[in-house]
């Protein structure tokens, strides 16, 4: 679980970069998953003319129930934190110039179509994927200018044409013990908190 949010970008960056291969093959990449710009706001040389991948945002999944129930082991009954469920929200930008920019524009098509046929990964279609993750969905965004004019300045880059998508979702669900349960009198439970050695502020 370390490692899954790399891991599903990287997934989906390497599935969609040997789609644009196989159609038009290049000696490097047609899709790398990097900033635009480097910390000091300078371009970064190794994005150009190239379809650039990068996470401009995450998000906590609201709609799924994070209900645990008691469960049961050899030492007894114990509840675990409940799990946080995120989504990913990506953007595809043409870095592309000059007489490179109708070739950018026709990948920009290819990797529409490409995410357009495959709107679901799982293990079955992507192998690539981290085993923590059962299944992801891309949803394509739909930004107004305002929301587009925050995100670019926000990422320090001037307009490309750039698509946006929701990756949903991510789940974090780890198995630390957070409380045993006891049977309470007149057959209820209740539960005692586990010190698990975090020194408190």
């Amino acid at each position: 679980m370390v490692d899954v949010i790399h891991n599903v970008l990287d997934a989906i960056r390497q599935s969609a970069n040997q789609y644009l291969q196989n159609i038009d093959h290049r000696d490097d990449d047609w899709v790398v998953l990097t900033n635009l710009t480097a910390q000091g706001g300078t371009p970064n040389e190794g994005s150009q003319g190239k379809v650039v991948m990068c996470l401009y945002n995450i998000t906590h999944e609201t709609t799924i129930s994070t209900y645990q129930p008691v469960r049961q082991s050899a030492l007894g009954m114990y509840t675990v934190a409940p799990p946080l469920y995120i989504d990913l929200h990506v953007m595809f930008m043409a870095n592309f110039a000059d007489r490179q920019y109708g070739g950018g524009l026709g990948a920009m098509s290819r990797l529409i179509t490409f995410l357009q046929q495959n709107p679901t990964l799982t293990h079955a279609t992507n192998p690539r994927l981290d085993p923590s993750v059962e299944k992801i969905t891309l949803e394509f965004v739909n930004l107004d200018l305002s929301e587009l004019n925050h995100v670019l300045g926000m990422m320090g880059v001037s307009y490309l044409p750039a698509v946006f998508y929701k990756l949903r979702m991510i789940t974090f669900a780890g198995p630390a013990m957070q409380s045993q349960v006891y049977p309470a009198r007149g057959g209820g439970i209740f539960e005692k908190p586990v010190d698990l050695g975090l020194e408190q502020p």
